[in-house]
């Protein structure tokens, strides 16, 4: 007997590895820490024990590049899944630096279209996962009888991170960053991309 499998309302995670990933991110860790250095308190939302910089590099010409990369990258996720034509795309992006201990909430980011996270420092992979809960509110119902989790029966999924690469994912989907359990920091930037008509 043949089984035909189809993918129904797939929650998507897009990843990229910057080739230049040591040198750009040794400019980004310089310039994460000057921005903790002039504001120590930061901003609390969703991080515990951690630091994060208000949503403010999109206005900062230090962090152009990094803009930039977001832009161009989510610009492409957005015509692969046929956004229409001559949109205007939106951002505001942060700093996280998590120190060990250091972890955030689960949570979403309501009104946008794509969020993601960029990993600029970090010891992996004691350093904690990005993980992703699943959206089916079905799926909490009942367990599956299973010898091992697979896409269709686990109920969260952890992405490894790497130093340069980027994860890009639908602001909807619920995500929360595990303990920080290495000796160093965890350093990121994550973003929020709205996508509006002219």
């Amino acid at each position: 007997m043949e089984i035909d499998t189809q993918l129904l309302f797939p929650s998507l995670v897009w990843s990229t590895l910057f080739d230049d990933r040591v040198s750009f991110n040794a400019r980004l860790l310089d310039l994460a820490n000057q921005m903790r250095s002039r504001d120590p308190v930061g901003v609390a939302n969703t991080n515990v024990e951690g630091w994060q910089s208000p949503n403010v590099l999109q206005n900062l010409d230090e962090f152009q590049e990094m803009n930039l990369r977001i832009m161009q990258l989510c610009q492409s996720i957005a015509e692969s899944q046929k956004f229409l034509p001559n949109m205007i795309y939106r951002h505001q992006a942060w700093v996280n630096i998590s120190p060990p201990g250091a972890s955030n909430e689960i949570h979403h980011h309501p009104n946008c279209h794509f969020s993601g996270v960029y990993y600029v420092s970090l010891q992996a992979p004691e350093c904690g996962s990005i993980f992703f809960r699943d959206p089916r509110v079905a799926s909490m119902m009942l367990t599956y009888p299973v010898s091992e989790q697979t896409y269709f029966t686990a109920n969260r999924k952890r992405m490894c991170p790497e130093e340069g690469r980027m994860y890009v994912f639908p602001s909807w989907l619920e995500h929360g960053v595990e303990v920080n359990r290495s000796d160093r920091d965890r350093v990121s930037i994550s973003f929020n991309v709205l996508a509006t008509p002219q």
